[in-house]
């Protein structure tokens, strides 16, 4: 009876002890996400981590880790943990939508598109605007520009306010030469991304309004670039442009 007795605490007390181990990892993976969200990734990276160290088989954890190393451009990293947190979950589908988009960057475009088409089939997922816009991605990063723009339009839909879905749904059409088009649909873009400074509509805006022959408009949108965006990606190419077009006038 004596032996039952210490067998029984010995299972009660590994019990307590695996349990405490799930809360404290489920606190620093909290932390690790508002770190996160802040776009505080080294702090959030050692959350994350002292997560997996207490609860490795948490699929959101892996999941996190691999958004996190993505950010941080360890991409190798990012699809082992995607690929990590799909074993423990195959029906997680944030992490296979999160996979697909690091696919996309390693251009691993055909597999992308695979796991998209799952993520797509799955009628629970909430996120279904950030499938299109992934899958839109794929289809620009193949020059399937058509392609692309319609499922642009599909995650526009979902989310008419996203910036990005806006941004390349209007370079999609400028790739196809509908620049008439691609203005007003980069212009509804830049309302939606200066809040994030994000200056490529501002800039892909002048560029087409430049292609329509319309160069003072075109010089102003250059401007404005240079002037709302100097640590942007494209005042220097607006720059460029400036002193291009007038020189040609």
């Amino acid at each position: 009876m004596k032996f039952f007795l210490i067998l029984a605490l010995i299972l009660t007390a590994g019990c307590a002890s695996f349990s405490e181990r799930k809360e404290k990892s489920a606190l620093h993976l909290q932390l690790g996400i508002s770190y996160f969200d802040s776009a505080n990734y080294p702090m959030a990276l050692t959350e994350f981590l002292k997560a997996e160290e207490l609860d490795s088989d948490n699929p959101s954890v892996q999941n996190n880790l691999g958004l996190t190393y993505f950010m941080r451009e360890k991409y190798e990293l990012s699809e082992k943990h995607f690929r990590r947190a799909l074993w423990i979950a195959p029906r997680f589908t944030d992490a296979r939508n999160n996979l697909a988009r690091l696919l996309i960057e390693r251009e691993n475009f055909v597999e992308a598109e695979t796991e998209l088409k799952k993520v797509l089939n799955d009628l629970t997922y909430t996120g279904i605007e950030k499938a299109y816009i992934n899958l839109g991605l794929s289809q620009f990063n193949r020059k399937k520009f058509d392609l692309a723009k319609n499922s642009f339009l599909k995650a526009i839909e979902q989310q008419q306010d996203s910036c990005v879905a806006n941004n390349y749904y209007g370079r999609s059409l400028f790739e196809v030469e509908d620049y008439k088009r691609a203005i007003v649909a980069l212009n509804r873009a830049i309302s939606f991304c200066q809040k994030s400074s994000f200056d490529e509509p501002h800039y892909y805006s002048a560029l087409a309004l430049y292609r329509m022959g319309d160069k003072e408009k075109s010089i102003l949108r250059f401007q404005e670039v240079v002037k709302l965006y100097p640590q942007g990606r494209y005042p220097d190419r607006s720059r460029a442009m400036i002193d291009l077009i007038r020189k040609v006038q």
